[in-house]
């Protein structure tokens, strides 16, 4: 009888992960962070750029190797924080001779938990299988609400009504492929490089808006705890690590002055403590900075594609 019980147990907990996987996997669209992870894994860069969507479509990799000669992967994107951002390094570094780190600072990702979208789980999602995994999952998973943490679909679960459009788009040479067009439009266009190109259309902007504010009260301490987790593996493993503040839009900053220039007092102070070098881009008065409000597609900060190879000429000599 106790042999049975223990069949039976054993039996559950294989269906209930069974099912789980299944439904991951059925409901689960294919997105750019799975191309993102095909192009890691390949290992053809030397340099890693990550942060958020401010990062993705303002920082454009092929602009960096014109002018620096290093190759860069652009990982960055919307709801990556500081603890994705360590695993996404550790990734890297095991598949080239990572030489750079190209951090984007937004001061808005520091306050606050990370909200529980389905951003959430974008990165460890596709993140490969190994021991590495194992951790990120325990760091991550465990923080997360217990119906996310236990149920990675449930995030997605109105991706059923739409299941035979997923199990077709899984059986597709496009998805098996990697192929890169699904996440091109007429918004912006999506690279091999990670670099997402946003296009001057009305379609694209959002001039209403507010932009996402740091505020100090709501500190993190999660993400200044993984952010200096990435320092010590950086220094350890003898990879440069740059941060940057992106520009914004100069009707944003005056309207928000308080909480821009709070952000960079504290980032100037507390990146200076931890040694790490800092790039100001914020307000910096820059020649040929982008700063007006129709160099963005929206008010938090977004470059269009024209501007982002302007700012990216910028960084380039600041950080050669």
């Amino acid at each position: 009888m106790r042999n049975f019980k223990r069949f039976l147990t054993a039996v559950i907990l294989f269906l209930f992960f069974a099912c789980n996987i299944a439904l991951s996997w059925l409901l689960y669209p294919y997105t750019y962070t799975r191309a993102n992870f095909h192009t890691m894994k390949e290992g053809s860069y030397e340099g890693l750029i990550v942060g958020g969507s401010h990062a993705k479509c303002g920082i454009d990799p092929e602009v960096l190797y014109t002018m620096t000669g290093k190759k860069y992967l652009n990982s960055a994107q919307g709801g990556e924080h500081s603890l994705d951002i360590l695993y996404l390094v550790k990734e890297a570094a095991s598949r080239t001779d990572l030489k750079t780190v190209i951090y984007e600072i937004d001061p808005a990702y520091w306050v606050d938990k990370p909200n529980q979208t389905q951003e959430y789980v974008a990165v460890y999602h596709e993140y490969p299988l190994s021991v590495r995994k194992a951790s990120y999952a325990f760091d991550k998973m465990l923080m997360a609400d217990l119906r996310t943490s236990l149920f990675e679909w449930y995030l997605y679960r109105k991706e059923v009504f739409h299941i035979r459009d997923r199990i077709a788009e899984k059986s597709s040479e496009t998805y098996k492929s990697f192929r890169l067009e699904p996440f091109s439009d007429e918004i912006q266009t999506y690279r091999e490089d990670g670099f997402i190109a946003r296009h001057r259309t009305d379609a694209g902007t959002d001039y209403e808006t507010e932009p996402s504010l740091w505020n100090e009260k709501t500190y993190n301490p999660d993400e200044q705890k993984y952010f200096e987790k990435l320092v010590s593996f950086c220094r350890e493993n003898d990879i440069e690590l740059i941060t940057v503040m992106m520009p914004v839009p100069d009707t944003s900053y005056e309207m928000y002055k308080d909480p821009y220039e709070d952000a960079r007092s504290f980032f100037t102070s507390y990146l200076g403590s931890e040694d790490v070098r800092f790039l100001d881009f914020l307000h910096s008065g820059t020649e040929g900075m982008p700063n007006r409000p129709e160099d963005f597609c929206d008010n938090d900060g977004h470059l269009f594609e024209d501007t982002a190879v302007r700012f990216t000429g910028i960084l380039a000599k600041a950080i050669s």
